[in-house]
C-alpha cells in the first residue's frame, strides 16, 4: 500500500528507460514513492528485434503499457509530456492535462527523422514491409546495388550493420550473387564505438559476406542513381537504406539543445532545475542505445530513492556499452570498456559476455520482459564467459567517437580568406541562467538584438532568441518567473573566430540558426548573423544563397 505521504514520481516516457526507472524505484524506495507513468502510446513495444523481423528471424512484441506499469507498482496515465512549470512543479500533457510531481523523470525518448533524402530510412517496425520489398525486389532480379548508410548526426549504428549483414544471408542462402552490396559510414572504422576487437570482428563479417564498405564518409543524398558523399565523391547505388537520423521531441520549460537533447549531470539531474531528471535517449549523453538507457535510469532512480529516505548511496553514471549483432547467422556479442588511457579494453564473442544475454541489458527490465513473456533464463553459470562489468566511459572520448558530422574547419594560416572575426558582432549580449524572460526581453530590445547568450560563471551553456521569447509568451508563461535557463537552447553548436565565412554560412542555413556564437575555450568571443555571413559569402563566391 503506497502511504499518502509519499513522493509524487512522474515518469514522462513509455519506452525502456522510463520501464526501467519504474522498476528501479520500486526496487529501492519500495512504499516511500508514488509513481505514476505518462505516455503517449498505450504499448511498449520490444523493438531492438526489428532489423530481423523482415528476414523472418525474429518478430517485434508489443505490452499492454497500463499493465507493465501496474506490475511495477505505478500508475498509467495517457499523453505526452509537452511543457513543464518546474517553479510550480506541473507537467503538461497533449491532452491538456496538468499533472502534478514532487519529482519528474523525463524519459521520452528521440524521435527519428529521415536524414538522407532518397533513402529508404528504416526507422523500425513501421518499416518492416518497405524492407520485405526490397528482399523481394532483390530476388526479382530489380535491383543490382544496395547501399547501408549511417549518416551524420545522432544515430546508433549497429542496426544498419545487421541489416547489411542479414541482407547478405539472405541473398547466399538464394545463390543471388548478382547484387553488389556496400556500407558507408561516417566512421573511421566499422562499428567503432566498440573499439578494437568490436570493429575488426565486424570487418571479418562483412569481408566473408562480400560486402564492401567505404568509412569515413557522410552519405548526404541519393540523386539519379548516385550517393552523394562528404566530403567529396558519391556511390553508385540502385537502392538506399538509411537510418534515421535522432532529435528529441520539443518540450517547453526544459533547456534542450537544437536536436532537442537535455543536459544532465553525472546523476541523471537537470541542469539547474531541482527534483528534475532526465534519462535514455533524451538526454545529451552521445550514444543513443537502450543498454545505455537503462543504465541512465538506474543512476537516476538512486539518486531519487535516496532523497526519498531509502538507505543506499547514488552511483555516478559509469556506462558499459554492450551490443548483440544479428548476422542471419550465429550473433556475435561485443562489448567496449573505454579506459581512459589504459588500453582499449573490447572484445567480441559468439558467446554472450553479459547477463542476461537480452538485445536490450537492463539490470531490471530485461528479467521482467522475460517474466512477464513467460520466458525462463537459464542459471547463469549455465552460460560460458558470462560475467559483469561495470567500467566509466570517458565522454570526451565517446564525444569524439559519435560526433559523425561533416567537419567545419579553421582557415590555414596565411590564407587569404574571409573568416567569422571579420564578420562577427564582437559584443555580444551576455545574460545570466537565473534571469527572467521579461528581463531579457528588455535588454534585447535597448540594444535592437535578436539573441542573448547564456553564460554561467563566464561559459556559453546556452542561447536564447526571440524566437524562444515567442514561444514562451505564447506559452502564457509570465516573465518575470520564468527563466533564461529553462527556456534556452542549451549547449548551443558555436563556430570559433577563425571559421570561414563559407562554412559558417553552410552551418547556419542547414541548421536554419539566424545567430551563431562565436566562442574560444568555452567563453563568447562574438555573435554571427546571418544576413551579414551570407552577404560576405555571397560576394566571395558569386552564388546566390537564397537571400
Amino acid at each position: 500500500m503506497v502511504r499518502h505521504s509519499s513522493l509524487r514520481v512522474l515518469i514522462a516516457g513509455g519506452g525502456v528507460a522510463a520501464l526501467e526507472a519504474a522498476l528501479a524505484l520500486r526496487a529501492l524506495a519500495q512504499d516511500r514513492l508514488n509513481v505514476e507513468l505518462l505516455a503517449p502510446e498505450p504499448q511498449f513495444w520490444y523493438r531492438p528485434l526489428a532489423v530481423a523481423e523482415p528476414f523472418g528471424l525474429g518478430e517485434v512484441r508489443q505490452f499492454e503499457l497500463a499493465e507493465l506499469a501496474a506490475a511495477a507498482g505505478a500508475t498509467f496515465s495517457p499523453g505526452a509530456l509537452t511543457a513543464v512549470d518546474a517553479e510550480r512543479r506541473l507537467a503538461h500533457t497533449s491532452l491538456g492535462s496538468s499533472l502534478p510531481y514532487d519529482v519528474l523523470l523525463v524519459a521520452c525518448g528521440a524521435v527519428p527523422s529521415p536524414a538522407v533524402p532518397g533513402a529508404l530510412t528504416f526507422r523500425g517496425p513501421a518499416d518492416t514491409e518497405r524492407i520485405r520489398q526490397l528482399l523481394e525486389d532483390l530476388a526479382a532480379g530489380r535491383v543490382g546495388r544496395v547501399a547501408f548508410v549511417v549518416p551524420w548526426g545522432a544515430v546508433w549504428s549497429l542496426p544498419i550493420y545487421e541489416l547489411a549483414l542479414m541482407t547478405a544471408a539472405y541473398l547466399t542462402e538464394r545463390e543471388l550473387d548478382h547484387v553488389e552490396l556496400i556500407l558507408v559510414t561516417p566512421e573511421e572504422e566499422p562499428l567503432q564505438l566498440f573499439g578494437r576487437a568490436g570493429s575488426e570482428a565486424v570487418r571479418e563479417l562483412l569481408e566473408e559476406r562480400s560486402i564492401a564498405l567505404q568509412t569515413s564518409a557522410c552519405p548526404v543524398e541519393l540523386v539519379d542513381g548516385e550517393l552523394c558523399l562528404v566530403p567529396e565523391g558519391s556511390i553508385a547505388a540502385d537502392r538506399v537504406v538509411a537510418l534515421p537520423r535522432l532529435r528529441g521531441p520539443r518540450i517547453d520549460g526544459l533547456p534542450q539543445t537544437v536536436e532537442g537533447f537535455i543536459p544532465v549531470d553525472a546523476h541523471g539531474q537537470v541542469h539547474g532545475l531541482s527534483d528534475l531528471f532526465a534519462a535514455g535517449d533524451i538526454t545529451n549523453f552521445p550514444v543513443k542505445q537502450g543498454g545505455i538507457a537503462t543504465q541512465q535510469a538506474d543512476t537516476a532512480a538512486e539518486l531519487i530513492a535516496a532523497n526519498a529516505g531509502a538507505d543506499l548511496t547514488p552511483q555516478p553514471f559509469r556506462p558499459v556499452l554492450r551490443g548483440l549483432l544479428l548476422t542471419g547467422r550465429q550473433p556475435r556479442y561485443l562489448r567496449h570498456e573505454l579506459t581512459g588511457g589504459a588500453g582499449d579494453a573490447s572484445a567480441a564473442s559468439p558467446e554472450p559476455l553479459w547477463w542476461p544475454p537480452a538485445k536490450i541489458v537492463g539490470r531490471y527490465l530485461a528479467p521482467f520482459l522475460g517474466t512477464v513473456a513467460g520466458v525462463e533464463s537459464p542459471p547463469e553459470a549455465a552460460i560460458p564467459g558470462a560475467l559483469a562489468v561495470e567500467v566509466e566511459l570517458e565522454r570526451e572520448q565517446l564525444a569524439d567517437a559519435t560526433a559523425l558530422r561533416p567537419e567545419i574547419g579553421r582557415a590555414a594560416e596565411g590564407e587569404n580568406r574571409t573568416t567569422v572575426e571579420d564578420v562577427m558582432s564582437a559584443d555580444p549580449l551576455v545574460v545570466a541562467p537565473e534571469d527572467t524572460l521579461g528581463e531579457v526581453a528588455e535588454k534585447m530590445r535597448e540594444r535592437d538584438l535578436g539573441s542573448a547568450l547564456v553564460c554561467d560563471d563566464g561559459r556559453l551553456i546556452g542561447i536564447l532568441t526571440s524566437r524562444d521569447l515567442l514561444r514562451a509568451f505564447a506559452g502564457r508563461v509570465h516573465p518575470s518567473e520564468a527563466r533564461a535557463r529553462e527556456w534556452m537552447t542549451a549547449e548551443p553548436i558555436t563556430v570559433s573566430a577563425a571559421t570561414p565565412i563559407e562554412a559558417a554560412v553552410t552551418l547556419m542555413t542547414e541548421y536554419g540558426f539566424h545567430h551563431l556564437p562565436v566562442v574560444e575555450e568555452e567563453r563568447p568571443a562574438g555573435m554571427l548573423g546571418l544576413r551579414q555571413a551570407a552577404r560576405r559569402a555571397r560576394g566571395r563566391t558569386g552564388i546566390s544563397l537564397g537571400f
